[in-house]
């Protein structure tokens, strides 16, 4: 049971979660639970404040998803450019109808369209628990668990350097719904070892080691500009930490989702209010808050999004264009696809399309995989 399942039970026990707005909800704050009997045998679909907003690397066409891990290379030493995006490779599905998920694997794609294995990358724990990967805002950092290291490391796409956590983390302590977050710089990552549990999550500094505990109540969104963004539901709190532990969280009137980075300003952030219709995630309208107040600052109904009935729905919020636009994940029945939306008049535009065709598929800046 997710911490957001349990909190939208908790708002509407006798509602039913339907469609595309199920997927919506339960893959955004998952952390997909994929054992053998669990996790469904098809896909379930998805920055503290800041000075200046970042040109996010996603890809407008990506290769097929498909592809036999003979014909793909392996991740190589040096640069290669940014990321577009990570996927997981899909569990197959037995004769029996049961998930065979041994050669899962990791894989990434850069914004030139080159795709690689990363093998050093755990993907799957022997108890199946997904192992998360997380790629920074602008596509150079690429963060991963190496089991042959026992920690984190982070991978400079650009230069091809890598540097290796001096805090030794078991695998024993990733379990279902585990999270990880990798700053810009690469400096910080935030492990979340098990959603919707107590237990607390790790900031680490890669440079000198030193770590920073984070209440378990709380989950992570983005760590930037010395500010790690938390937010805890039920009562929904927004955190503002600084990466030294300190702060107090701002208090939102109102059940508030999918929350993305602070806007470059340091002023607003931007959330899905939920109730139990889900009707904001089905029309795709979406809530700007003031981060020191806590107030609503204005509903927002995104424009220019995809009609298809009862299959589409709002996937996730993610990181800012420039200072007005920020950008928002969507999907219909056959394809998720991005959007950088205008902060003031709610028009979006389209930045990428994708089939759905992973297991996971992680986006720069983006906390939670979106398929």
């Amino acid at each position: 049971m997710t911490r957001l399942r349990e909190t939208l039970n908790d708002i509407a026990d006798e509602a039913p979660l339907v469609n595309l707005a199920d997927v919506a909800i339960a893959g955004y704050r998952r952390r997909r639970r994929l054992t053998t009997g669990a996790a469904a045998l098809g896909t379930a679909l998805v920055l503290a404040a800041a000075t200046v907003a970042t040109t996010v690397p996603w890809q407008h066409q990506q290769p097929a998803a498909s592809q036999d891990a003979a014909t793909v290379p392996d991740l190589p030493a040096g640069k290669v450019g940014p990321l577009s995006h990570a996927y997981q490779t899909r569990c197959e599905v037995t004769t029996q109808r049961s998930l065979n998920c041994d050669d899962v694997e990791w894989r990434v794609v850069t914004a030139a369209g080159a795709t690689y294995r990363v093998p050093q990358a755990l993907a799957m724990t022997t108890k199946e628990w997904r192992v998360p990967v997380s790629i920074s805002r602008d596509g150079r950092m690429l963060a991963y668990y190496s089991r042959q290291a026992q920690a984190h490391v982070i991978r400079d796409l650009m230069t091809g350097t890598e540097v290796t956590s001096p805090v030794p983390i078991t695998e024993d302590r990733i379990g279902a719904g585990s999270m990880l977050v990798v700053s810009d710089d690469g400096r910080y990552v935030v492990f979340d070892p098990r959603e919707g549990s107590k237990d607390p999550g790790t900031l680490i500094d890669v440079r000198t080691g030193r770590t920073v505990s984070l209440n378990g109540k709380y989950e992570v969104v983005s760590a930037k500009g010395g500010v790690v963004e938390l937010v805890r539901y039920v009562k929904t709190d927004l955190w503002l930490m600084p990466v030294t532990g300190g702060g107090k969280p701002v208090r939102f009137k109102g059940p508030y989702i999918m929350f993305n980075e602070v806007s470059p300003d340091g002023r607003t952030v931007i959330a899905v209010h939920w109730d139990r219709r889900n009707r904001d995630l089905k029309t795709g309208t979406v809530t700007v808050l003031d981060v020191k107040s806590g107030r609503v600052v204005r509903t927002l109904p995104i424009r220019g999004l995809p009609k298809d009935n009862k299959y589409t729905a709002l996937l996730s919020t993610g990181p800012w264009t420039s200072g007005h636009e920020f950008t928002v994940v969507y999907a219909t029945k056959e394809r998720v696809a991005t959007y950088a939306v205008d902060a003031d008049t709610g028009q979006a535009r389209q930045l990428t399309g994708y089939q759905r065709a992973f297991g996971e598929l992680v986006l720069p800046g983006v906390g939670e995989p979106v398929s």
